[in-house]
């Protein structure tokens, strides 16, 4: 028992320090809330559209077969930190297990490829593409992120409903404004 009593010690101090933390944040912190700072923030954008929207699967197939992947790899970390301790007998038999290891790997990894499934832009599934042609080096459409049905937005009605003062001004003013410099108005 007495073997964990350091271990009581740490996680009651841990606990006093990050309890003493947040109320010190919250007695000691600034107090002035307003309509603009509570609002969602969306990489400095104002939000479009609604939270509540459905996103394709493809979104979920690409996370997943990246954890795959990158699991898969993460293994080549201990068999490298291993292999130069092993044996010399051992030596050859790890590394054509390791190189089988990897052909598995890249097997996978064009198989997704040639499916389409890192393709992003869904427009093109299905087509035969002439390598020819220069479409092919022609810029892709931009990319669609599901929420472009949603209508248009209104900034000045989004603005007023996060308290952020509309004085008439073009967007490039009112971020002017705020950063503190001066309208030319």
């Amino acid at each position: 028992m007495s073997g964990y009593i350091p271990l009581l010690v740490m996680l009651a101090v841990s606990a006093v320090f990050a309890i003493g933390m947040v109320a010190a944040s919250a007695i000691l912190g600034p107090k002035k809330p307003s309509g603009y700072k509570s609002s969602s923030y969306e990489c400095g954008m104002s939000p479009v559209g609604t939270a509540r929207e459905r996103f394709p699967i493809k979104f979920y197939l690409i996370a997943m077969l990246f954890i795959i992947f990158d699991i898969e790899t993460i293994f080549l970390y201990p068999w490298a930190v291993t292999y130069s301790s092993l044996p010399h007998s051992l030596m050859a038999f790890e590394l054509v297990e390791m190189g089988v290891f990897v052909v598995i790997l890249f097997i996978g990894y064009f198989y997704i490829l040639g499916k389409g499934a890192l393709d992003w832009d869904e427009s093109d599934s299905g087509k035969t593409v002439d390598r020819s042609d220069s479409a092919v080096k022609a810029p892709r459409a931009p990319l669609r992120y599901g929420n472009e049905n949603s209508g248009p937005v209104d900034i000045s009605v989004a603005n007023a409903s996060h308290g952020v003062p509309s004085y008439g001004a073009s967007s490039q003013e009112q971020g002017r404004q705020f950063a503190g410099g001066k309208s030319e108005k």
